[in-house]
């Protein structure tokens, strides 16, 4: 794109004007005493105005604007007449055909200045669009590291401060209100009207607004847009800096265009996390239902023979036998307990898709579900191990609760009452937990329906227990906490290994 030429290129500027002038006298005097060197050696004047041309064209190199490669024509014109041509040292065109002469000499300069100042100020609009394009990209780089509307926000104060030398506040718009950022402002009624205004979506133009405070005199406030729906709200302070040039506010329009695309990349991304935690849930919750009609019958059918065999003949069956279908009575009820304390685990999640979660010991949530199967089974053979450091991990606690429950009591049902071990390890910046029997272990065509909430376990003695609907819970648990669980059987073929991975908090252990 071609520079706008208008009346100020024209004019000398004042941040350079003296430097400038300097530079124009003494290209204009070097090229006069070289000129005059050469007419002393030589006695011929034919090159007068090919070395006061040169002289134009280094002024235009070398100052900013038009104006003193416009001045160096002139006077380059006035240096030839009056210094080498006679009458020398007088100001002389009347003499016949030197008006015209000089006047070709002075268009010739003129315009010769003029293309080497464009030049010059198209050179310096390359390099400045290329520092920019290098500018845009790194900004692009660093917002896709950027994580969530805070971190976006606070990128973003940083990076309008540096880039236009004016202090910055970023908005992010959210139900019920805006989220500020880190800059200390405190809204005028004015101020804060206009970023209501910027967040409803008009022009940033109209958004300006002057403050009776001298130290906060003007402040900007312009919506990202994307998608016709506005995302967030950029506010520049202005207050006693000039205006943003043409370019400048061309730089601006790009840089709050990536803003605007990092906030829609985020609200896409948010929305996309909040559909798939809605699909898990719901899937979470049809492997349920399916599981119940799977493991539950059975329990409820056990209950009521029994039951009904106590009650229809109490004189026919012996004290012996009636102790045993209490027993009977009382282990399917305790399972269907269990299946209710999972019902709830799952109800739990539904009902919180982003999950409460605060650092727990690892190590103290795996003791709690030991003493609890350890009270309900008294013959289970259960070793635990844990390390020395102490295992910090974000979580729901009575939901991990849950899943070292259903693993142990399903290590204690499904491997023969063998002993059981559970150990805790730090793999990296995850807790790993793994808890084995020394059982059959799991054959291998039921690998693929594990954790589906579809898989019965029939045959053997436990033919009233299902492994599937425990082990879909646990992992439905443990993919909301962010972590994983896999099943696998002992490299040496006896029994199964259930491995559970879930991302640790790192901890200070510094003294306060």
């Amino acid at each position: 794109m071609k520079p706008k030429l208008s009346l100020q290129k024209f004019l000398p500027t004042r941040v350079h004007a003296w430097r400038d002038a300097l530079r124009t006298a003494g290209l204009l005097a070097l090229a006069t005493a070289l000129i005059g060197l050469l007419v002393y050696v030589t006695g011929e004047t034919n090159n007068v105005s090919e070395l006061y041309l040169l002289a134009v064209l280094f002024v235009a190199l070398y100052t900013d604007g038009y104006f003193w490669g416009l001045c160096a024509s002139a006077a380059g014109v006035v240096g030839a007449n009056f210094f080498f041509t006679y009458p020398y040292f007088h100001i002389n065109f009347t003499l016949s055909g030197y008006p015209v002469a000089f006047l070709c000499m002075l268009i010739v300069a003129a315009v010769t200045g003029t293309l080497v100042a464009g030049v010059r100020e198209q050179m310096a609009l390359s390099a400045t669009r290329e520092k920019q394009s290098r500018q845009l990209y790194e900004i692009d780089r660093q917002l896709l590291r950027r994580r969530g509307n805070d971190q976006i926000a606070e990128y973003a104060v940083t990076c309008f401060t540096q880039l236009f030398g004016r202090p910055c506040a970023f908005y992010t718009a959210a139900e019920g209100g805006l989220l500020r950022s880190n800059y200390e402002h405190e809204l005028t009624a004015a101020e804060h009207t206009a970023l209501l205004a910027a967040l409803a979506g008009g022009p940033a133009a109209a958004h300006g607004v002057q403050s009776n405070r001298p130290q906060e005199r003007a402040w900007r406030f312009t919506p990202l847009t994307s998608n016709g729906v506005t995302l967030g709200v950029v506010g520049l302070r202005l207050g006693d800096a000039p205006p943003l040039t043409d370019e400048a506010e061309r730089f601006f329009a790009l840089v709050t265009l990536q803003f605007a695309i990092a906030l829609e990349r985020q609200r896409v991304d948010d929305e996309n996390h909040r559909i798939l935690l809605e699909k898990q849930t719901e899937q979470m919750r049809g492997n349920l239902l399916r599981a119940i009609s799977h493991d539950l019958r059975t329990p409820l059918t056990g209950i009521l023979g029994a039951s009904s065999a106590i009650l229809e003949n109490p004189d026919r069956i012996d004290r012996t036998e009636q102790l045993q279908l209490f027993r009977d009575i009382n282990e399917d009820a305790q399972w269907l307990l269990q299946m209710v304390e999972n019902v709830l685990s799952v109800t739990r999640i539904g009902e919180t898709p982003t999950l409460k979660k605060s650092p727990a010991p690892m190590e103290e949530v795996l003791a709690q579900a030991a003493n609890k199967c350890r009270r309900r089974y008294p013959a289970m053979q259960l070793t635990m191990r844990a390390p020395q450091e102490l295992l910090m991990a974000p979580m729901d606690e009575t939901l991990i609760e849950q899943v070292l429950i259903n693993l142990l009591e399903n290590a204690y049902r499904h491997g023969g009452a063998t002993p059981i071990e559970a150990t805790l390890a730090r793999d990296g910046s995850a807790a790993v937990l793994t808890v084995r029997d020394h059982g059959p272990g799991i054959r291998e065509e039921d690998f693929p329906r594990l954790f589906d909430g579809l898989l019965s376990r029939t045959g053997g003695d436990d033919t009233t227990r299902g492994l599937g609907i425990g082990l879909s819970i646990c992992k439905s648990i443990i993919t909301a906490h962010g972590g994983a669980i896999e099943a696998r059987n002992a490299p040496d073929g006896e029994g199964a290994i259930f491995q559970i991975t879930l991302p640790l908090e790192e901890v200070s252990h510094d003294a306060p």
